[in-house]
């Protein structure tokens, strides 16, 4: 179970409060002086990593375009989409569009938080933020869909 510091007894303890947190621990510190009493959790990197790859999953929607022109494949956690004239290149596409997101995302988080469809995005792009190339990106957006999974494992 988590334990509440204040900010002052963070401070004091700061050094104490990393080498438990790295331990699995999470502590939570309050402004005790705040009307609001605003409270930050801190824990471990690996530990928010492991909560990002169980409760953010995606969904995706596979759309074959009229006149057998093309694919879309659609995100509705994401309101966000791509295309092109086989699955793969759609996914392709949807993990690059996804890559742009994040990183505009992340460098205009304020911006974003505003903004009453896009604030719960966060948890979703801080998993693609998590990846270090393309190919990771069309991996986690494929993970519930076997016939993406197919289509990624015969590239």
């Amino acid at each position: 179970m988590p334990y509440e510091k204040s900010i002052s007894e963070a401070k004091q303890e700061f050094t104490n409060i990393v080498r438990e947190v790295g331990m699995g621990y999470e502590v939570i510190v309050t402004n005790r002086k705040s009307p609001k009493r605003a409270k930050v959790s801190i824990i471990s990197t690996d530990v928010y990593e492991d909560v990002l790859k169980q409760g953010f999953k995606f969904n995706p929607i596979i759309e074959k375009d009229e006149g057998n022109r093309g694919y879309t494949i659609y995100l509705n956690e994401l309101i966000i989409h791509g295309d092109g004239s086989t699955v793969y290149e759609a996914l392709l596409d949807l993990a690059s569009n996804i890559t742009d997101y994040a990183e505009d995302y992340i460098n205009r988080f304020d911006f974003y938080r505003q903004i009453d469809n896009r604030k719960s995005h966060y948890p979703y792009l801080r998993r693609i933020n998590m990846c270090s190339n393309i190919n990771e990106v069309m991996e986690v957006i494929a993970e519930c869909h076997i016939d993406l999974q197919q289509v990624i494992s015969k590239k």
